[in-house]
């Protein structure tokens, strides 16, 4: 008789395990149909990046830029502070995605970025 009882529960548990695995699956395919399905929302929230390496794709780094160059060519199309450009642009520096030198100007040496 306890073998029996050992068996059904057995088999209880098998088909729990199968429902939560099947349950598993099923939010992974939705996460990751939500995941593509969310990469514009992610653009979105990195806008400024995304327009920092668009104006490097368009060639605007071939020489050191200074974070208020880079804020100046921003503004029209992105208004934000200078501080914010200047993070975004440490933090592509770090990512590789920009490098950093430094550019004269009135005889003093400053942080800037190219590409």
């Amino acid at each position: 008789m306890k073998g029996e009882k050992l068996v059904t529960l057995l088999r209880q548990i098998e088909k729990l395990v199968a429902e939560c695995l099947q349950a598993a699956g099923e939010k992974a395919a939705a996460s990751a149909r939500r995941g593509k399905a969310l990469r514009p929302e992610k653009l979105e929230k990195n806008a400024l990046t995304e327009r920092i390496l668009e104006l490097r794709d368009k060639g605007f780094f071939p020489r050191p830029k200074k974070g208020r160059e880079v804020q100046a060519k921003l503004n029209p199309t992105y208004a934000c502070e200078v501080d914010r450009v200047m993070m975004a642009l440490l933090r592509l520096k770090k990512r590789k995605q920009l490098r950093k030198t430094s550019k004269s100007v009135d005889g003093k040496k400053q942080v800037a970025y190219v590409w």
